[in-house]
């Protein structure tokens, strides 16, 4: 169970609780590494997404 105030979020797995805690936290741990680019993003898979507009 997510154990910030007011949030009712429940997960069976541990690293689903953990992904969950990043829209708590605003930590985006994954950055583009392409050149000028300033974007980064909370899950790997999302990064992965946006290399494909470079």
């Amino acid at each position: 169970v997510c154990g910030y105030q007011q949030c009712q979020w429940s997960f069976k797995r541990y690293e689903h609780l953990k992904r969950h805690m990043l829209v708590h936290t605003g930590e985006r741990p994954f950055a583009c590494e392409h050149p000028g680019c300033t974007k980064s993003f909370g899950r790997s898979d999302n990064l992965r997404a946006h290399y494909r507009t470079h």
